[in-house]
């Protein structure tokens, strides 16, 4: 339930303060982390799979918020508070653009990108558009190999297409996601279409609905539609803890398909999305996360993942030996040798 203070009050100590420490006016910083508290009270979609207790976090911190002197400490306290969450799309941005996350476990990336081209440029891999993704017929057996680094509004459908296209009765081909970064839904939905033979849901996506912790929206589908032609072969999908967001939603998507195998890890669990960025005071902003990502069958991927069909195991000791047991896995599967 919403915590009030006087309407007025609140909106003089937000927008008319420029050094809180500095302040006649009482409580400023009690102010500030009840408009903190109450943003997430009303807007986070999480709650319920978090199973937090945000009526708990209040009592917890509210005498301290009285009690803060600088930023630095309010800065601090903000942090505790949104830790409870543990929510990697949650972080507070300072008026010089530095991110501040309350909530950023460690995780291993299976893939490095030099010992992936390592494998790769000696079947002649050429980054299509540089930084964003790449393609090669590697190895012996000229496997299509398609390397995505970023989901990206500049992702050129056509180029992919005029490549792609070419290949479509191809036996099969390798989608290498491990290092894909960025957030544009789109280019991973339109992607994805490409290999799409019949209407099929994707994922869900569910937001917070009312003013109750635990209010949430019906699950909305969101589902892939055909084209007029597409990849008609086997597809092995490489994904690992690298990959969050939106990589998350394309395998999502793609592990809808029935000629698709995703080989790997599991990702990385960052299934809810940053709907909003909020202004606090003195020129910071936090993010909330008000939208979150459901496998078609209804499995959060918040703090899950997308597990792979097919479990690779690899290690940093794997790669400073030029190794990566992932293609090499990959390879094997299709019967194919490895570059």
């Amino acid at each position: 339930m919403r915590r009030y203070l006087i309407s007025l009050i609140l909106a003089a100590g937000a927008a008319c303060i420029n050094d809180p420490s500095e302040s006649s006016i009482p409580g400023v910083y009690q102010q500030e982390f009840l408009l903190l508290w109450n943003l997430f009270d009303e807007s986070y979609v999480g709650f319920q799979e978090k199973e937090v207790d945000w009526e708990l976090c209040y009592s917890m911190y509210i005498e301290d918020a009285g009690s803060i002197a600088s930023r630095e400490e309010m800065t601090a306290l903000e942090l505790q508070l949104l830790s409870h969450l543990e929510d990697r799309s949650v972080r507070l941005i300072s008026p010089g653009g530095g991110s501040y996350y309350p909530y950023e476990p460690d995780h291993f990336v299976n893939c490095d990108s030099a010992v992936l081209m390592e494998y790769l440029e000696p079947s002649g891999f050429q980054w299509t558009q540089e930084g964003l993704w790449g393609f090669c017929l590697a190895g012996p057996d000229s496997i299509p190999y398609f390397v995505i680094r970023a989901w990206d509004s500049s992702f050129n459908m056509s180029l992919f297409d005029n490549i792609l296209h070419p290949l479509a009765q191809e036996p099969a081909v390798i989608i290498d996601i491990r290092l894909a970064s960025g957030s544009h839904d789109g280019t991973a939905a339109n992607c994805a279409r490409r290999f799409v033979d019949a209407q099929v849901i994707g994922h869900y996506t569910q937001e917070r609905l009312g003013t109750e912790n635990y209010d949430l929206a019906p699950p909305v589908p969101v589902t892939l539609i055909p084209r007029g032609w597409h990849f008609e072969g086997e597809v092995l999908l490489l994904t690992g803890e690298g990959d969050s967001g939106t990589s998350e939603m394309f395998a999502c998507d793609m592990s809808q398909l029935p000629s698709v195998t995703i080989m790997g890890d599991t990702t990385q669990g960052k299934g809810n999305w940053i709907s909003e960025y909020r202004e606090l005071p003195d020129g910071w902003y936090v993010t909330c996360p008000g939208t979150t990502l459901l496998t078609a069958d209804s499995l959060y991927i918040e703090g899950a993942g997308l597990s792979p069909d097919i479990l690779v195991i690899s290690s940093s000791e794997d790669f400073q030996n030029g190794v990566d047991p992932v293609l090499e896995a990959a390879f094997a599967c299709l019967g194919a040798e490895v570059p």
